[in-house]
């Protein structure tokens, strides 16, 4: 994937679940914007804020009329900056995993919600089979600049780890689902045979 797709990718899956005219959102890891701007034009959002590490993209996201706010910087940092209870909705698309501390982070994003807040993210799957076949016969972590095994991520999870991440930052019922699940008889089949091994990434929903 090149830098122009990772950056600017306006995640219709995500997009999506945002609430129909949420008040304030924020969107972590936003990029140049591109999905803030989805938000604002599909789901009516009031109040978008963005946080942005990699600076040039930070600098696009501050010149996107549908960010209202950007903290630009390392979220791990940055987080604490956050003012508690105060978004209606936070979105996270394959950022925990390249964190240091994701436990400690998404803590205090749970705190940045309201009461009722949703927040939604994406998150890569360690346990399929694509991976786990090629450790098996290549004997390699094989690492990408992209993907599950993008060279860039800190933290693996599987299903049973994603639920105890978010457990622990206070999110009582995550809702653990397929990312982008593709039609077809035959996916169908493999997915009800071999479950989260022929999933390479999760869509996370919970409420504060």
């Amino acid at each position: 994937m090149s830098d122009n797709d990772y950056y600017h990718h306006e995640r219709p899956e995500l997009v999506a679940l945002v609430p129909q005219d949420a008040g304030r959102v924020l969107d972590v890891g936003c990029g140049a914007g591109a999905m803030s701007a989805a938000i604002r034009r599909e789901r009516g959002a009031g109040e978008l804020w963005g946080m942005e590490i990699v600076p040039s993209m930070a600098k696009k996201a501050e010149a996107n009329p549908a960010l209202d706010k950007v903290l630009a910087g390392n979220v791990e940092e940055r987080v604490a900056e956050l003012p508690e209870g105060y978004f209606d909705c936070i979105v996270a698309g394959d950022v925990l995993e390249h964190l240091v501390d994701p436990w400690a982070t998404l803590a205090r994003l749970h705190a940045a919600l309201k009461p009722g807040g949703l927040f939604i993210c994406s998150i890569p799957n360690i346990r399929n089979l694509s991976f786990i076949l090629k450790l098996l016969f290549k004997g390699s972590f094989e690492y990408k600049d992209s993907g599950v095994m993008d060279r860039t991520h800190l933290r693996f999870f599987a299903r049973r780890d994603v639920e105890q991440l978010f457990r622990g930052a206070g999110f009582e019922h995550p809702e653990v689902s397929k990312l982008r699940p593709k039609p077809g008889l035959f996916k169908v089949l493999a997915r009800a045979v071999f479950g989260d091994l022929v999933i390479k990434g999760f869509l996370v929903t919970a409420r504060k």
